[in-house]
């Protein structure tokens, strides 16, 4: 249950976080994602060497890290959207 709540808080957090705040705003979806794979080899290195107890170690790293390339990835497509648009109009 505790895991639940846990992975509920964090991806809701994970979700004001990048949506309202520009905290990954220099982060392209390719740094977004050499990033989240640095951050959860970290965390199985963590949750390894604590003896495999505490599986939010893991969980919580984990849908952060996918929040952030989904919003990066997002942002992203956006901005490309919006520069062929501007593209269609300046050729016209």
């Amino acid at each position: 249950m505790l895991e639940i709540i846990g992975a509920v808080l964090s991806f809701v957090g994970a979700q004001i976080l990048y949506s309202r705040t520009k905290v990954a705003e220099g982060l392209t979806p390719w740094k977004s994602v050499g990033l989240t794979i640095l951050i959860i080899s970290l965390s199985i290195i963590l949750f390894s060497s604590l003896g495999s107890t505490y599986y939010l170690i893991i969980i919580i790293p984990t849908i952060v890290c996918s929040v952030m390339i989904s919003s990066r990835y997002r942002d992203y497509l956006m901005k490309l959207q919006a520069r062929r648009v501007q593209w269609k109009e300046h050729k016209e």
